[in-house]
Protein backbone atom coordinates (compact mmCIF):
# COMPACT_ATOMS: atom_id res chain seq x y z
CA UNK A 1 0.00 0.00 0.00
CA UNK A 2 1.56 3.25 -1.17
CA UNK A 3 0.28 6.45 0.38
CA UNK A 4 1.97 9.79 0.89
CA UNK A 5 1.04 11.91 3.88
CA UNK A 6 2.50 14.63 6.05
CA UNK A 7 3.90 13.29 9.28
CA UNK A 8 3.90 16.81 10.67
CA UNK A 9 6.24 18.77 12.90
CA UNK A 10 6.55 15.95 15.42
CA UNK A 11 8.42 13.73 12.97
CA UNK A 12 10.26 16.63 11.35
CA UNK A 13 11.62 17.47 14.79
CA UNK A 14 13.22 14.09 15.38
CA UNK A 15 14.80 14.07 11.93
CA UNK A 16 16.51 17.47 12.34
CA UNK A 17 19.05 18.84 14.79
CA UNK A 18 19.69 22.56 14.69
CA UNK A 19 21.03 25.40 16.80
CA UNK A 20 24.30 26.55 18.27
CA UNK A 21 24.13 25.00 21.72
CA UNK A 22 24.40 21.33 20.83
CA UNK A 23 27.22 19.10 21.96
CA UNK A 24 29.84 18.02 19.46
CA UNK A 25 31.91 15.95 21.84
CA UNK A 26 32.70 12.32 21.27
CA UNK A 27 30.95 9.49 23.04
CA UNK A 28 30.50 5.76 22.91
CA UNK A 29 27.56 3.81 21.59
CA UNK A 30 26.19 1.11 19.34
CA UNK A 31 23.21 0.66 17.01
CA UNK A 32 22.82 -2.76 15.40
CA UNK A 33 20.30 -5.41 14.42
CA UNK A 34 18.23 -6.37 11.37
CA UNK A 35 16.86 -4.04 8.69
CA UNK A 36 14.57 -4.74 5.74
CA UNK A 37 14.25 -1.61 3.63
CA UNK A 38 12.87 -1.96 0.10
CA UNK A 39 15.47 -1.30 -2.62
CA UNK A 40 18.15 -0.58 -0.04
CA UNK A 41 18.97 -3.01 2.75
CA UNK A 42 18.08 -6.56 3.76
CA UNK A 43 19.75 -8.29 6.69
CA UNK A 44 22.20 -7.44 9.44
CA UNK A 45 22.94 -3.78 10.10
CA UNK A 46 25.58 -2.04 12.21
CA UNK A 47 25.61 1.76 12.30
CA UNK A 48 28.97 2.01 14.12
CA UNK A 49 28.24 5.56 15.33
CA UNK A 50 31.02 7.99 16.15
CA UNK A 51 29.12 11.31 16.38
CA UNK A 52 26.89 12.14 19.36
CA UNK A 53 24.91 15.38 19.62
CA UNK A 54 22.20 16.82 21.85
CA UNK A 55 19.98 19.91 21.55
CA UNK A 56 17.91 21.00 24.57
CA UNK A 57 14.75 23.05 24.22
CA UNK A 58 13.89 24.78 27.48
CA UNK A 59 10.59 26.04 26.06
CA UNK A 60 8.98 22.60 25.92
CA UNK A 61 11.41 20.78 28.26
CA UNK A 62 12.67 18.45 25.53
CA UNK A 63 16.03 17.05 24.45
CA UNK A 64 16.82 16.05 20.87
CA UNK A 65 19.59 13.45 20.48
CA UNK A 66 21.42 12.45 17.30
CA UNK A 67 23.55 9.31 17.15
CA UNK A 68 25.27 9.19 13.76
CA UNK A 69 28.12 7.76 11.71
CA UNK A 70 30.21 10.77 10.75
CA UNK A 71 29.48 14.45 11.40
CA UNK A 72 28.11 15.42 7.98
CA UNK A 73 24.66 16.90 7.39
CA UNK A 74 21.78 14.53 8.20
CA UNK A 75 20.81 14.82 4.50
CA UNK A 76 23.95 12.84 3.65
CA UNK A 77 24.35 10.60 6.69
CA UNK A 78 23.09 7.47 8.44
CA UNK A 79 21.95 7.75 12.03
CA UNK A 80 19.15 7.84 14.55
CA UNK A 81 17.31 10.79 16.08
CA UNK A 82 15.66 10.51 19.49
CA UNK A 83 13.31 13.17 20.84
CA UNK A 84 12.81 13.06 24.62
CA UNK A 85 9.94 15.04 26.14
CA UNK A 86 9.37 15.96 29.82
CA UNK A 87 13.10 15.86 30.56
CA UNK A 88 12.85 17.40 34.03
CA UNK A 89 10.27 14.82 35.10
CA UNK A 90 12.45 12.03 33.72
CA UNK A 91 15.58 13.28 35.50
CA UNK A 92 13.73 13.51 38.80
CA UNK A 93 12.40 9.97 38.37
CA UNK A 94 15.93 8.68 37.71
CA UNK A 95 17.29 10.44 40.79
CA UNK A 96 14.50 9.05 42.95
CA UNK A 97 14.16 5.52 41.60
CA UNK A 98 17.10 4.72 39.34
CA UNK A 99 17.03 3.92 35.59
CA UNK A 100 13.70 4.54 33.85
CA UNK A 101 12.30 2.27 31.11
CA UNK A 102 10.04 4.18 28.70
CA UNK A 103 7.91 3.20 25.74
CA UNK A 104 8.86 4.63 22.34
CA UNK A 105 6.32 5.71 19.71
CA UNK A 106 5.04 8.55 17.56
CA UNK A 107 2.48 10.94 19.08
CA UNK A 108 -1.09 9.54 18.90
CA UNK A 109 -2.11 12.43 16.62
CA UNK A 110 0.39 11.46 13.90
CA UNK A 111 -1.51 9.04 11.65
CA UNK A 112 -2.01 8.55 7.88
CA UNK A 113 -5.16 9.86 6.18
CA UNK A 114 -8.10 7.56 6.81
CA UNK A 115 -6.69 6.17 10.04
CA UNK A 116 -8.61 7.31 13.13
CA UNK A 117 -6.79 9.02 15.96
CA UNK A 118 -6.98 6.77 19.00
CA UNK A 119 -6.90 8.63 22.33
CA UNK A 120 -4.05 7.55 24.57
CA UNK A 121 -4.18 8.67 28.22
CA UNK A 122 -0.50 7.82 28.65
CA UNK A 123 1.30 8.65 25.37
CA UNK A 124 4.97 7.89 24.93
CA UNK A 125 7.37 10.69 25.81
CA UNK A 126 10.13 9.39 23.51
CA UNK A 127 10.21 9.30 19.69
CA UNK A 128 12.83 7.41 17.69
CA UNK A 129 13.66 7.68 13.96
CA UNK A 130 16.25 5.94 11.77
CA UNK A 131 17.54 7.80 8.71
CA UNK A 132 19.69 6.20 5.99
CA UNK A 133 20.37 9.21 3.79
CA UNK A 134 23.87 7.99 2.89
CA UNK A 135 23.29 4.27 2.40
CA UNK A 136 19.89 4.38 0.71
CA UNK A 137 20.08 7.39 -1.60
CA UNK A 138 18.09 8.17 -3.68
CA UNK A 139 15.42 6.22 -1.76
CA UNK A 140 16.20 8.10 1.49
CA UNK A 141 13.78 6.12 3.67
CA UNK A 142 12.78 7.06 7.20
CA UNK A 143 11.67 4.41 9.68
CA UNK A 144 10.10 5.10 13.06
CA UNK A 145 9.48 3.24 16.30
CA UNK A 146 5.68 2.85 16.49
CA UNK A 147 3.33 1.98 19.33
CA UNK A 148 2.73 -1.52 17.89
CA UNK A 149 4.17 -3.32 14.85
CA UNK A 150 3.59 -6.72 13.27
CA UNK A 151 6.47 -9.14 13.85
CA UNK A 152 7.33 -12.74 13.00
CA UNK A 153 6.72 -13.72 16.60
CA UNK A 154 10.36 -14.73 16.92
CA UNK A 155 12.90 -13.45 19.38
CA UNK A 156 16.11 -14.73 20.87
CA UNK A 157 14.97 -18.34 20.77
CA UNK A 158 12.55 -18.20 17.85
CA UNK A 159 14.49 -16.43 15.13
CA UNK A 160 14.43 -12.75 14.14
CA UNK A 161 11.48 -10.56 15.06
CA UNK A 162 11.61 -8.92 11.63
CA UNK A 163 12.37 -10.34 8.20
CA UNK A 164 11.56 -9.74 4.55
CA UNK A 165 8.46 -11.92 5.04
CA UNK A 166 6.92 -9.82 7.80
CA UNK A 167 5.15 -7.60 5.27
CA UNK A 168 3.00 -10.55 4.18
CA UNK A 169 1.58 -10.86 7.69
CA UNK A 170 0.90 -7.14 8.01
CA UNK A 171 -0.45 -6.54 4.51
CA UNK A 172 -3.83 -8.19 5.04
CA UNK A 173 -5.85 -5.03 5.69
CA UNK A 174 -9.36 -5.79 6.84
CA UNK A 175 -8.33 -9.13 8.33
CA UNK A 176 -9.18 -9.88 11.95
CA UNK A 177 -6.77 -12.81 12.18
CA UNK A 178 -4.40 -12.23 15.13
CA UNK A 179 -0.75 -11.62 14.25
CA UNK A 180 2.37 -11.46 16.47
CA UNK A 181 3.17 -7.91 17.54
CA UNK A 182 5.90 -6.07 19.42
CA UNK A 183 6.67 -2.70 21.00
CA UNK A 184 9.74 -0.52 21.57
CA UNK A 185 11.48 0.60 24.76
CA UNK A 186 14.36 2.80 25.86
CA UNK A 187 15.92 2.87 29.33
CA UNK A 188 17.65 6.04 30.55
CA UNK A 189 20.32 5.75 33.22
CA UNK A 190 21.23 9.46 33.00
CA UNK A 191 19.72 12.48 31.22
CA UNK A 192 20.95 16.05 30.80
CA UNK A 193 18.47 18.66 32.04
CA UNK A 194 19.05 22.21 30.77
CA UNK A 195 16.89 23.68 33.56
CA UNK A 196 19.61 22.80 36.08
CA UNK A 197 22.17 25.10 34.47
CA UNK A 198 22.97 28.23 36.50
CA UNK A 199 22.14 31.22 34.32
CA UNK A 200 21.65 28.92 31.35
CA UNK A 201 25.32 27.91 31.38
CA UNK A 202 25.81 24.11 31.22
CA UNK A 203 29.40 24.73 32.34
CA UNK A 204 28.01 25.29 35.84
CA UNK A 205 26.95 21.63 36.03
CA UNK A 206 29.09 18.73 37.17
CA UNK A 207 29.89 15.79 34.90
CA UNK A 208 27.13 13.58 36.28
CA UNK A 209 24.51 16.26 35.56
CA UNK A 210 25.71 16.56 31.96
CA UNK A 211 25.80 12.82 31.30
CA UNK A 212 23.38 11.31 28.77
CA UNK A 213 23.19 7.51 28.89
CA UNK A 214 20.61 4.99 27.71
CA UNK A 215 20.01 1.56 26.19
CA UNK A 216 17.23 0.77 23.72
CA UNK A 217 15.39 -2.06 21.97
CA UNK A 218 13.19 -0.74 19.14
CA UNK A 219 11.03 -2.15 16.35
CA UNK A 220 10.87 0.14 13.32
CA UNK A 221 8.13 0.53 10.73
CA UNK A 222 6.81 2.90 8.07
CA UNK A 223 3.66 4.69 9.36
CA UNK A 224 2.33 4.82 5.79
CA UNK A 225 1.79 1.05 6.00
CA UNK A 226 -1.05 1.56 8.49
CA UNK A 227 -4.30 0.04 7.19
CA UNK A 228 -6.96 2.55 6.08
CA UNK A 229 -9.54 3.01 8.77
CA UNK A 230 -7.22 1.30 11.21
CA UNK A 231 -8.75 -2.06 10.21
CA UNK A 232 -6.17 -4.79 10.03
CA UNK A 233 -2.76 -5.74 11.45
CA UNK A 234 -0.31 -3.05 12.58
CA UNK A 235 2.39 -1.94 10.10
CA UNK A 236 5.06 -4.51 9.34
CA UNK A 237 8.29 -4.48 11.31
CA UNK A 238 11.03 -3.29 8.95
CA UNK A 239 13.80 -3.20 11.49
CA UNK A 240 14.79 -4.44 14.93
CA UNK A 241 17.62 -2.44 16.49
CA UNK A 242 19.26 -2.60 19.88
CA UNK A 243 21.98 -0.37 21.20
CA UNK A 244 23.24 2.14 23.70
CA UNK A 245 24.91 5.53 23.96
CA UNK A 246 26.87 7.44 26.58
CA UNK A 247 28.20 10.97 26.19
CA UNK A 248 28.37 14.32 27.96
CA UNK A 249 26.54 17.47 26.95
CA UNK A 250 28.91 20.33 26.24
CA UNK A 251 27.77 23.73 25.05
CA UNK A 252 29.31 25.06 21.87
CA UNK A 253 28.76 25.57 18.18
CA UNK A 254 28.35 22.42 16.11
CA UNK A 255 31.26 21.14 14.05
CA UNK A 256 29.41 22.62 11.06
CA UNK A 257 26.12 24.53 10.80
CA UNK A 258 23.12 22.30 10.38
CA UNK A 259 20.17 23.71 8.43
Amino acid sequence: MKRVFALGAAIAGIMLLAGESCTVGTGVGSVSGDLYVTNCWSGKFDLQPDFFAAEPNATDDSLLLRIQRGSDYTNFSDGVSILVMHVTELREAIEANGPQALSVSLPPSVVPPGVPITPNPNPSSVQFALYLQQTCRPETPGLYALDTVTTNGGGEDGGPLCSADTAALAGQCGSTTPVPTGTSTITFQHIFDATLADGGDPGSLNADQRLIQATFDVLLADPRDECSGGLGPPPACRGHLTGSFRFYFERGKPAQPFP
